[in-house]
């Protein structure tokens, strides 16, 4: 982001611009910042200018959660009484939205009080609340509505030709089950969609969930597959195949003990897991491959391996590693 639209944003959030400290740059550019000596969270989306709705309706779930008892990181309003400030500059639209930062810290798998089994359960505990929740709540405004699930667009012609058409293929294929899959009340409604490891803060035994820019209408069962990938992928204590199918199979059973405190699955969404873990992982490829413009040697080393092993393992018909198993 240029220093002229940060120090905007900073003077609609009522901050110092200088206090700006560069988090990441995913989806969205993130900032921390200090406002009246508290710690807070700067979100800046090159989004077009319609998408305000759909951060109206990811804030306004956030409220309903937080009123009804899920720590969540907190929107801040612009000076004026806004939720979120727009701006636009070289024919892009920017949308500013502020937050409280989260209390406490992120995992840390070497540290048993920041995880492991009470922090599975916790993580668990944390989104079948969420899921309760989510079948009592109706937008304020019926107009800002989050999205429902949807199938990727897969419009790169590079990915329709050579070893990459087994990917799309594979993507494909998946898409193809997840649309023939039921949305009835008990399985389908407003999920988190990316409640990861790094979405997360711990602090003295309670979990705070924030970053809810990924929010949809998909199945809850989804939503528990992708929690259980990223823990594989970042919590997993060995690297090799058998090891990461034994840990996924730990952690779901963790998991699932604190989920089904506050809601329940059957025993079909269950065993949609691995299948839905099996998704999550074919879908990271898209988030880099997207834009590619077909020349390998813009990809790095660990791309072109990871995409040579992902070929390998579908040309076998195997799941990806952590997807093997059964509860």
């Amino acid at each position: 982001m240029s220093q002229q639209l940060l120090h905007q944003a900073a003077a609609a959030f009522g901050f110092d611009a200088e206090t700006l400290v560069f988090l990441s740059n995913s989806s969205n550019e993130v900032y921390r910042f200090v406002k009246n000596n508290q710690p807070h969270i700067l979100r800046m989306s090159a989004k077009p200018a319609a998408y305000v709705k759909q951060i109206q309706a990811e804030i306004d779930w956030v409220y309903y959660l937080a009123l009804n008892g899920v720590r969540t990181s907190l929107p801040v309003h612009t000076s004026d009484g806004q939720l979120t400030a727009v701006y636009s500059q070289q024919e892009q639209c920017y949308i500013a939205t502020a937050f409280q930062m989260a209390p406490g810290c992120f995992f840390d798998k070497s540290d048993p009080q920041l995880w492991g089994p009470s922090i599975f359960r916790l993580w668990g505990e944390t989104m079948g609340r969420i899921h309760l929740l989510t079948k009592s709540y109706s937008p304020a405004d019926p107009a800002a509505r989050r999205s429902d699930w949807g199938r990727r667009r897969i419009t790169n012609p590079y990915l329709h030709q050579g070893r990459y058409r087994m990917l799309t293929d594979k993507l494909e294929a998946l898409e193809d089950v997840l649309s023939s899959l039921p949305r009835d009340t008990d399985s389908y409604g407003l999920i988190h969609n990316d409640f990861h490891p790094y979405n997360f803060h711990i602090d003295k035994g309670e979990l705070t969930v924030f970053d809810f820019d990924d929010s949809i209408y998909g199945w809850y069962a989804l939503d528990i597959a992708i929690a259980a990938v990223h823990a594989v992928w970042w919590g997993s204590p060995g690297k090799d195949r058998q090891s990461k199918n034994k840990f996924a199979a730990h952690f779901l059973n963790e998991f699932l003990t604190g989920y089904s405190l506050h809601h329940v699955l059957s025993a079909y969404w269950i065993q949609q897991l691995p299948m839905l873990m099996d998704y999550r992982n074919i879908c990271s490829y898209f988030w880099w491959l997207d834009a590619w413009n077909g020349d390998e040697s813009g990809l790095s080393e660990s791309q072109q391996a990871a995409i040579a092993h992902a070929v390998m393992l579908i040309s076998k018909g195997q799941r990806f590693e952590g997807c093997d198993f059964i509860l």
